[in-house]
């Protein structure tokens, strides 16, 4: 007997063989799972899909319907295989030519996840091959090579012994194929501007009006300097302190003698050079390679135990846009580099009789980041901040490098036992239990306050010499700090400045799973099952120096300004030991006594002290059952709760209760019907809004208790300097959250689903098919956030297969989703809650709807958005003989509409210009629609030359179209006067047209 048809059940199942390389947990790898399928946008299924002339006349047409059911008939069994002196049977195939046309089109939206370059192109091969005496066997196929989206895989080993599979392939992703480089060193972790003429400081004197000088008469210091830059044209020009920044970056108008602004942005300047450098740059593409590739190696040790070993290899490299913004909202796009490495391990035994199965798993996955940091030159001038918390040039100005410090190392390790017993003694019962236990790790390096990058801008500015004993940035005083208090020495060394080195950052998790499956009776299933999952989170930081005693964010060289320092309040003396909160483990500063916790605060924010490590424990546990009403009919029911324990969040507890409903009918004439109804309610202990751990901002060693208690004593003794600034921080605080404001996932919420599965057979060669989903969430105590979220989904399925060879379908789906989001609890005069004492404060507690002291808008200015989304999908084709030829063509059209629009109360307005309120109101119902169309059209036509020899056509047309009112208007490429200065190096999505002709030689061995 030949054994052609066991290597064609092979070939026919190799795409789901090769899914277990890729399925192991890859805790670090976003990537986890995409090897389902190993092919390409010509490839999809992982093997090709053109179909091949058979010895009959029929053609080996393999399609997929719109549920993902296979359609198809067998390879040909009347050709005899051909085989080696060895006695190896072996068949394949290759296919190969040319792609021509325009699919080289720069288009990010077209090439977003495909490569298909003119020129030549070698779509497809595989060879199958097995030996009949030894039960070995091998198979092999890839396609796209050399293309940036190329896939391979291999299986070879022996029947019911060992197997070994590798793969290797390879995705792109385009973001942006309009993208104008500005920054040099572009996919590195140091991107400088690459300017000709750099900003620098000088010192002077000089008359209002002097030649090359701009602003008005000024004696220029080295604690406050003057800036010198050459422009665009070659002018070297002088700016004054104040006058600097606009005139430098040229969004800030032109100014006469006496540094008065009356013109518009000037033209020879910082903001003209980068236009220009903008203009005479070319478009290029912003975008990422992911790499992937490796093996995994089965062996059957008995009759009951098998083991198997993996490891898979991902490599990213490439750039992505990045949003930067410098100083006072001085923005642009930036290129994140990408290159990362992610090393997977999976290995495990399996045991298996007749009653019982057992699993053993260890998985690993180990993430490294080649590019640790970022270094970014700041692209304008980034105005210095003074006391009052006016931009201005300022000596802080001289800080204009960003360092971001990129994604870290990281490992997740997991060992996972799974155990299942069969007990046809009991109730015919079957019990199953899964236990694992895994860890997340990850210990980056801290970087110190002041980067290494910023340290040597500001060196080569006259502003640091590491020869001094004492550094000051500027005249302090322009801060509002008593001279000789800031000195850089304290911020530069991570080793000293820093209450840690490295970030110490670790989650544990456990899982018990257990389930117990029963059949009392032969027309009743019932199923019990409990799930408990720890995830306990042991990092967490401190935001401490130990060189100055402070807490909270000190210099921050990422926002072109030093922010105020924590323990310092602007204008005043530092406060003696005994007026000073020192948290447990900490101690103040034995030369200043500086020593206050959080209370100081840069144009009105709150700074973050202390990093909680939040954990989670979650239970869920259930029933469920499964009534047969006849042989063909039955219902089914389940009932489950889950439960949340949350630590360092609003909430301590929420829990959830579940009901499903459900009616299957396999015997309702010629259609089949599946229908479930599922109601859902979580509610929750007490919603703590204002708790100083919940907002980051918290006291270690006070209890909510005690931190209320410090609310009364001020309110009783403002002045107590036990106190100072506990009344700028609850300002700040109270004013920012809102008691009704409810985050959506502790919020409470009433779910409704509703599914109906319809399929019909009207005659032998056509199935129908309906499915309906309709999803109804509400949040009804979320009078400030997310109110209700609604999705209902249809689609329409038809197959029609009248004879080998031949294939009709078409399918329809349509989606719509909206959201609402209320920004006010929307009722007139409500006024609840009031903490005790707080009220003496100035502030409310709860949502006050008539005063807005809390931060929750009065009635009248109450406003409320909505979004509204649609969406449709056609899909249509058909296969079918022309003579000897087959013919094949397939349609699919796509479309997206997002609607948003706002509704405002009379007095929500009233704190901008009138000409812009009405902009506003006007906004609200008439913001245009956002849209996505895509349509494609593939033609083939297969010309059978020989039995093994073939030719193919091939012709894809495809129409793409994109509308966003977010680009509309903006200017690109060129420094704009948005917020105080803004550069868009990319200019959206476009659409597009893009027609690709194929010529392909099919042989077939």
């Amino acid at each position: 007997m030949s054994p052609r048809p066991r290597m064609k059940m092979l070939a026919v199942s190799i795409g789901v063989a090769l899914a277990q390389w890729g399925s192991g947990a890859a805790f670090a790898d976003s990537a986890v799972g995409v090897d389902m399928a190993n092919g390409n946008d010509l490839n999809p299924p992982g093997r090709s899909a053109i179909p091949r002339p058979m010895a009959d006349g029929g053609y080996d047409t393999v399609r997929r319907s719109p549920t993902g059911q296979l359609y198809g008939v067998p390879y040909d069994v009347e050709t005899e295989p051909n085989q080696t002196e060895g006695g190896w049977q072996y068949t394949g195939g290759v296919e190969g030519g040319a792609l021509g046309g325009n699919g080289d089109t720069k288009n990010a939206l077209f090439r977003k996840y495909k490569d298909l370059k003119n020129g030549g192109y070698l779509n497809y091969f595989n060879i199958e091959a097995d030996k009949a005496d030894t039960g070995n066997y091998m198979s092999a196929f890839g396609g796209g090579t050399g293309q940036a989206d190329q896939f391979y895989g291999m299986q070879f080993g022996r029947y019911n012994d060992w197997k070994m599979k590798l793969f290797y392939n390879e995705t792109q992703h385009v973001f942006s194929t309009n993208w104008r480089l500005l920054m040099n060193g572009e996919g590195t972790g140091n991107l400088t501007t690459g300017l000709a003429a750099p900003v620098a400081v000088t010192t002077g004197t000089f008359a209002a009006g002097a030649a090359n000088y701009v602003g008005a008469a000024s004696t220029c210091t080295a604690a406050a300097p003057c800036w010198k830059y050459t422009d665009a044209l070659g002018v070297t020009k002088t700016y004054s302190n104040a006058a600097a920044s606009g005139a430098i970056n040229g969004i800030g108008g032109v100014a006469n003698a006496a540094g008065v602004v009356v013109a518009g942005p000037l033209q020879s300047n910082m903001a003209l050079a980068i236009s220009n450098k903008l203009a005479a740059t070319p478009d290029s593409e912003l975008s990422l390679v992911r790499k992937k590739g490796g093996g995994r190696f089965d062996k059957t040790i008995t009759d009951n135990w098998k083991g198997y070993f993996s490891y898979t290899q991902e490599a990213r490299q490439g750039s992505r846009p990045f949003s930067f913004t410098q100083g006072n909202n001085l923005s642009t796009e930036i290129a994140e580099p990408i290159d990362y490495t992610t090393h997977d391990f999976l290995a495990g035994i399996q045991y298996a009789d007749r009653l019982t199965q057992a699993n053993l798993r260890f998985s690993a996955s180990l993430f490294r980041n080649n590019i640790s940091t970022l270094n970014v030159q700041y692209p304008l001038l980034s105005p210095g901040v003074n006391a009052a918390g006016t931009g201005v040039a300022g000596p802080y100005a001289a800080i204009q490098t960003a360092t971001f410090d990129l994604y870290p190392d990281n490992n997740a390790f997991n060992l996972k036992g799974e155990f299942a017993r069969s007990m046809p003694d009991f109730l015919h019962g079957r019990f199953n239990a899964a236990l694992s236990f895994g860890t997340s790790q990850q210990d980056d390096a801290l970087l110190a306050p002041i980067s290494a990058a910023q340290l040597r801008n500001l060196q080569a500015n006259g502003y640091y010499n590491p020869a001094l004993a004492t550094n000051i940035l500027g005249t302090v005083a322009n801060l509002g700090y008593a001279a000789g208090t800031l000195n850089i020495n304290n911020w530069i060394d991570p080793q000293t400045a820093l209450s840690q080195t490295t970030s110490k950052q670790r989650i544990d998790t456990a899982l018990l799973d257990l389930g117990l499956s029963v059949k009392p009776v032969d027309a009743l299933s019932m199923k019990g099952t409990l799930r408990y999952y720890d995830s306990a989170n042991k990092g967490g930081y401190m935001a401490y120096n130990p060189l100055t005693g402070q807490f909270g964010r000190g210099p921050n060289d990422g926002n072109g300004a030093f922010e105020a320092i924590v323990g310092l309040q602007p204008g005043t003396l530092p406060k003696t030991a005994g007026d000073c909160y020192i948290p447990p483990g900490f101690t103040a500063n034995a030369l200043t006594n500086t020593c206050q916790f959080n209370l100081v605060f840069n144009n009105g924010s709150n700074i973050p002290v202390n990093g909680q490590a939040r954990s989670t424990q979650q239970l869920n546990y259930g029933l469920s059952g499964d009534y047969d009403l006849s042989n063909t009919s039955s219902i089914n029911a389940a009932l489950e709760r889950e439960e949340f324990n949350r630590n360092f969040r609003e909430r301590d507890k929420t829990w959830e209760d579940k009901f499903k409903l459900g009616y299957v009918n396999r015997g309702w004439g010629d259609a089949t019907l599946r229908t479930s109804y599922e109601v859902d309610n979580k509610r929750g202990s007490e919603y703590r809004y204002r708790t100083w751990e919940d907002l980051g901002t918290w006291l270690p060693g006070l209890t909510p208790a005690e931190q209320v208690a410090a609310a009364q004593a001020l309110a009783v003794n403002p002045a107590d300097p036990k106190y100072a600034g506990y009344v700028a921080l609850a300002a700040g605080l109270f004013n920012r959250y809102s008691y009704y404001f409810r985050k959506y996932d502790q919020a409470d919420r009433d779910q409704n689903i509703f599914n109906l599965r319809l399929n019909y057979q009207a005659r032998e060669d056509l199935d129908l098919g309906l499915a309906v989903q309709m999803k109804d969430i509400k949040y009804p105590n979320s009078f400030y956030g997310l109110e209700s979220d609604k999705q209902d989904s249809v689609s329409l399925e038809a197959n029609y297969q009248p004879v080998s060879g031949s294939n009709i379908y078409a399918s329809y789906g349509y989606q719509r989703g909206s959201k609402s989001m209320k920004l006010n609890s929307g009722v007139a005069g409500v006024n609840a809650c009031t903490l005790p004492n707080v009220a003496a404060l100035g502030y409310v507690a709860c949502s006050d709807t008539t005063t807005g002291l809390d931060g929750a808008r009065p009635y009248t200015s109450a406003w409320k958005m909505n979004s509204d989304d649609r969406n449709n999908v056609i899909g249509l084709g058909f296969q079918t003989k022309i003579g000897a030829m087959q013919f094949g063509v397939d349609y699919t059209y796509s479309s997206s509409t997002t609607d948003i629009g706002y509704t405002f109360g009379s007095t929500a307005l009233s704190a901008v210009p009138a000409t812009q309120a009405a902009a506003a109101l006007i906004a609200g119902s008439a913001l245009p629609s956002m849209t996505f169309v895509q349509q494609t059209l593939s033609l083939n036509l297969l010309i059978p030359v020989s039995k093994r020899l073939s030719i193919r056509l091939y012709d894809r047309i495809e129409l793409g179209g994109v509308t966003d009112w977010h680009y509309d208007g903006v200017v690109h490429n060129a420094v704009t006067n948005y917020d105080l200065g803004a550069t868009q190096l990319d200019s959206g999505s476009m659409g597009y047209r893009a027609n690709v002709i194929g010529f392909f030689i099919q042989y077939k061995l």
